[in-house]
């Protein structure tokens, strides 16, 4: 009788033993499921740093973008430069008017003669 004692003690034992290292065993399962690696946090870093990249290239061509004061400032002297040019072509016309008639004024003179 006193080896089926110690035969049932140690299946206990077994038992208890086992039943432990499986409640370990998904306790830590259970903590560890959701911790990232530390390989997917340098991922997560190197998409960060990427990001962080991006966002100082867009800051700075939009700090070097005129504003609405240059932009409106432009367009006036855009509207001055073509007043410019208008009165300019208008001399030429002129100027080509008056070249055509002293170029027909030669030509009826230089064949009366």
């Amino acid at each position: 009788m006193e080896i089926t004692n110690l035969w049932d003690a140690r299946f206990l034992f077994e038992l208890l033993k086992n039943g432990f290292l499986l409640a370990g065993g998904i306790y830590v399962w259970w903590t560890t499921r959701n911790r990232a690696t530390s390989t997917a946090i340098r991922d997560v870093h190197i998409r960060l740093d990427e990001v962080d990249r991006h966002v100082s290239r867009l800051e700075q061509t939009l700090e070097n973008r005129p504003g609405f004061s240059e932009i409106d400032k432009l367009r006036g002297e855009m509207a001055g430069m073509n007043r410019s040019v208008g009165e300019l072509a208008m001399q030429v016309q002129a100027s080509n008017a008056l070249l055509n008639r002293l170029h027909e004024y030669l030509l009826t003179e230089k064949g009366n003669r």
